[in-house]
């Protein structure tokens, strides 16, 4: 059995799994290897579970740990206060005073004495060990609180050398408990802050790129913090601002040219492509012309990604690429590249393929009895989307409309509610209630989303503000209109047209 801790440092070099054996790591050595050993200057979070903090939960206002050294990074002049940036301005409960923590010089020393000192911090050791213990087990559709957690053995490693993507990490964590706790603090002044320093963090490492000096750990280091940054806007209300960095993780693949050297051997690298591709699609079910994602790397990326990819989101991998190439046609035909015509067949075909699509017998993406009711709700949600993309407006009341709606009910009625793989079905029940007519129906798709939200500890409210908002829209409809009410209609006004929807 693989023993507690950090990644050898040959592991991490060539961005591999390791066994994590005492003294030395038997991937290593049944590779021929030199295995260099293991950090030790730092203590790896998961430890921190099985040591002095094992079973002691998150202090619920623990102020005198999580605001150690935040009064030392207030801006000291007025015209510092003067330029704060709107999106990462910060109250000292102490003395009411702003300050700002993007225009504000983070560290004088260097990122890398500024990482030491806050891998060094007791709140951090705390956040950390929460991440570990509480978010990393619901990021992935595992039954057990596995080893192999890719979130364990790929970003936690990471975080303790990518300052950007500890404080990602960090920030999801403040504010994750400070959700469950009711912690103002934690939740909009503490998250709030690594959040900063993230995205700072995020455009300096991508200013890099585009100079073209990335190494692989900096590469894969921004996939991961855009990830989590993503995470934690789904955890506050499922709207993100910060979508525009898929764009800027886009830009790093086509500098290299992904598609075209992605190989096995680059496992993590697909981990986190894969994720922040089926992240591309979400947003863009709301807005097809946000999709950035090329379908050659969609391709390359679902073709080689292992298990992972399903465990994580859900959706096959091979319905995850027909409605890829659905949103494609659709952006091709908002942009004008396509005419009505043509685009009217593209999304027949790609329906028909949904349509006659079939799980094959064999592990997807393992041998648990009720997979393939996740795939039949994955399957129909985006039969049921390409139906609304050919037509916005047909009556939910049609046949195909409906038949797709008791469809996705009917496969997620077979996941109990203590099933781990409820927690993958937000879309797919999403998607059904959009179309769902009758009182019990909605009933139920609400009752399914507590059920989520119970057994992941969590839930935010968009899923629901946009249900209610479609079917308030139909009660107020004459008698004799029965045209449909987009749910993308609640997305696309005001200054809401520039976030991301991420109904997941």
């Amino acid at each position: 059995m693989p023993s507690g801790g950090p990644a050898c440092i040959t592991c991490r070099e060539k961005c591999r799994k390791c066994d994590r054996a005492q003294p030395a790591c038997r991937r290593c050595i049944s590779k021929g290897l030199e295995c260099k050993g293991y950090p030790e200057k730092f203590r790896f979070a998961g430890l921190a579970t099985r040591g002095k903090w094992k079973g002691q939960a998150v202090p619920t206002a623990g102020r005198s740990v999580f605001q150690t050294q935040l009064a030392n990074d207030a801006p000291k002049t007025k015209q510092e206060l003067n330029t704060q940036r709107a999106s990462a301005i910060l109250v000292n409960p102490d003395n009411g005073l702003c300050h700002s923590v993007t225009d504000h010089p983070l560290s004088s020393r260097g990122r890398t004495v500024e990482l030491d000192d806050l891998l060094m911090l007791e709140r951090t050791e705390l956040l950390l060990a929460h991440y570990d213990r509480e978010i990393c087990p619901h990021q992935i559709a595992l039954p057990t609180d596995d080893a192999d957690n890719p979130y364990r053995l790929y970003i936690l490693p990471l975080a303790y050398e990518q300052i950007g993507l500890l404080y990602a990490v960090l920030g999801l964590t403040a504010c994750h408990i400070g959700i469950k706790k009711d912690d103002a603090y934690l939740r909009d002044t503490l998250a709030v802050e690594y959040q900063a320093r993230a995205i700072r963090c995020l455009g300096e490492t991508l200013q890099n790129g585009i100079s073209g000096e990335l190494g692989e750990n900096e590469r894969d280091g921004i996939f991961a913090t855009i990830q989590i940054l993503l995470l934690q806007d789904i955890f506050e209300t499922g709207i993100s601002t910060h979508g525009i960095h898929i764009t800027g993780a886009l830009s790093i693949c086509n500098q290299l040219r992904l598609s075209d050297i992605l190989t096995e051997d680059h496992e993590r690298t697909i981990f986190f492509l894969g994720n922040l591709a089926w992240l591309d699609i979400i947003r863009s079910l709301a807005d097809p012309q946000k999709l950035c994602f090329s379908p050659a790397l969609r391709e390359t990326i679902a073709n080689l990604s292992d298990l992972k990819f399903e465990q994580v989101n859900g959706c096959p991998r091979e319905v995850f690429l027909i409605i890829g190439t659905v949103l494609e046609h659709a952006k091709a035909h908002e942009t004008g590249y396509i005419d009505t015509p043509q685009y009217e067949r593209l999304l027949n075909a790609a329906r028909y393929d949904l349509h006659t699509w079939r799980l094959l017998p064999g592990v997807y993406p393992n041998d648990h009895s009720r997979w393939p009711a996740i795939a039949e709700a994955f399957r129909h949600a985006c039969i049921l989307h390409t139906s609304r993309l050919l037509d916005l407006y047909q009556p939910a009341e049609a046949t195909m409309i409906q038949t797709s709606v008791t469809a996705i009910l009917d496969a997620i009625a077979e996941i109990p509610p203590d099933c781990h793989l409820i927690e993958l079905l937000v879309m797919p029940l999403f998607m059904a209630g959009t179309d769902a007519l009758s009182s019990y129906a909605r009933h139920y798709v609400l009752l399914r989303l507590e059920h989520i939200k119970v057994r992941a500890g969590f839930g935010h409210p968009t899923p629901i503000s946009l249900l209610q908002s479609v079917w308030d829209a139909r009660g107020k409809q004459a008698k004799d209109d029965n045209r449909n009410v987009p749910w993308m209609s609640f997305t696309r006004t005001g200054s809401d047209r520039q976030h991301d929807y991420l109904i997941i």
